[in-house]
């Protein structure tokens, strides 16, 4: 989907005060900067926007229920898979006429679900990579044909 077609979906967090403030401090014009192992790295404007997007949306609060077309952009999936997830019984949803609304409190829950298994996977392949000695390896991987 289109960036200019995609509906931004704030992220349900509840900040800490602290994270509120530099959240509140930061304004239009503030400059984001980014220190690794003390050096100054330079920020792409795309970074930088995003980031103020980010801080942005912490603050704002979800709406209640979600139209499976804000579901599917909370979620960071299409809006057929969200259907095929309330079909499954994976999603809870309500009717209103035809359209399906699904309340949020739901979606954050799936979607720290969908985190889990996205890590247990990501820590499953690097205990398999490191088991077959792949971090020990020089150099590029070798080639296959």
């Amino acid at each position: 989907m289109s960036d200019s077609r995609r509906k931004s979906v704030p992220t349900p967090v509840t900040p800490s005060s602290e994270a509120r403030a530099v959240a509140e401090g930061l304004g239009q014009n503030d400059r984001i900067e980014v220190l690794i192992n003390g050096v100054r790295v330079e920020v792409s404007p795309e970074l930088e926007a995003a980031v103020q997007r980010a801080h942005q949306g912490r603050l704002r609060p979800l709406p209640r229920e979600m139209t499976t077309t804000q579901a599917a952009a909370f979620l960071d999936v299409s809006r057929p898979f969200v259907i095929k997830l309330i079909d499954r019984g994976e999603l809870p949803c309500r009717k209103v006429g035809k359209h399906r609304r699904i309340p949020s409190d739901a979606l954050v829950q799936h979607r720290e679900k969908m985190f889990q298994r996205a890590k247990a996977a990501a820590d499953e392949i690097s205990q398999i990579a490191q088991e077959l000695g792949l971090y020990d390896r020089e150099g590029p991987p070798p080639e296959t044909h």
